[in-house]
């Protein structure tokens, strides 16, 4: 199996093969019955391992997600979606919450089939299996397809949008015109300071649709960001 490769010059975030290393790890790890059923120390052990070895990953992490938990406490949102599932994190982080608060869904949607495997993996192995949904595909699609499915009439009470900022606009439209968000409804950009998702920060904070926050915090690699917190009207 191929080991991940470091860039001195340029942050790599994903896709070197460090989720490939992530997995033996974890498939591997001495304690394995342990970490069964608890995303806490799931999330502690992959939040080690990125630490350690120099990896960061494509994740919410621990910082940038106190202020998302702590609107999920305020909300307690019976469904909750995701777009952008990547390896699980936040999905078992936040999707973990929503359960624990009483809701009865989250909703990942994940482009990659790759990441979408591993993360469905962790997910299981965090005893979220049968909480966390995770749809497959282009997220545009996933939205529409959802929204025409009549039976199941699904309504985000709060949406973490983490995927690629340069459709952040286009696919929180989508949840507009179709329903999928109502008045109250929570929705969270991370990245929200990247120049693709320019759109989408004027959309939240000039449209009049929404009432919005700015939560700036640090990347990583040190470059600074923003979590940018917003409520339908």
């Amino acid at each position: 199996m191929s080991q991940p490769v470091q860039n001195k010059k340029d942050t790599i975030w994903h896709g070197d093969g460090r989720e490939e290393a992530l997995q033996t790890y974890l498939v591997n790890h001495p304690n394995l019955a342990a970490l069964r059923n608890s995303p806490t120390e799931i999330l502690n052990t992959i939040d080690n391992w990125a630490a350690e070895n120099n990896y960061p990953m494509m994740t919410v992490g621990r910082d940038r997600s106190k202020n998302v938990l702590d609107e999920i406490r305020s909300a307690r949102p019976k469904v909750m979606g995701e777009l952008g599932l990547y390896i699980g994190y936040s999905a078992i982080l936040f999707g973990n919450e929503v359960r624990n608060a009483g809701g009865s869904k989250y909703i990942s949607f994940e482009n990659n089939p790759e990441y979408a495997s591993l993360a469905k993996w962790i997910v299981e192995l965090a005893g979220l299996g049968d909480f966390v949904q995770i749809v497959v595909g282009n997220s545009a699609n996933g939205l529409l397809q959802l929204a025409g499915d009549t039976e199941t009439k699904i309504v985000f009470d709060f949406l973490f949008i983490d995927h690629w900022e340069g459709v952040y606009l286009s696919d929180l439209r989508i949840c507009e015109d179709h329903g999928l968000v109502r008045k109250g409804s929570v929705v969270v950009a991370d990245n929200a300071a990247n120049r693709g998702a320019a759109d989408y920060v004027r959309w939240v904070e000039e449209g009049g649709k929404y009432t919005s926050t700015r939560v700036p915090c640090v990347l990583p690699d040190g470059r600074n960001d923003i979590v940018l917190i917003s409520r339908l009207l």
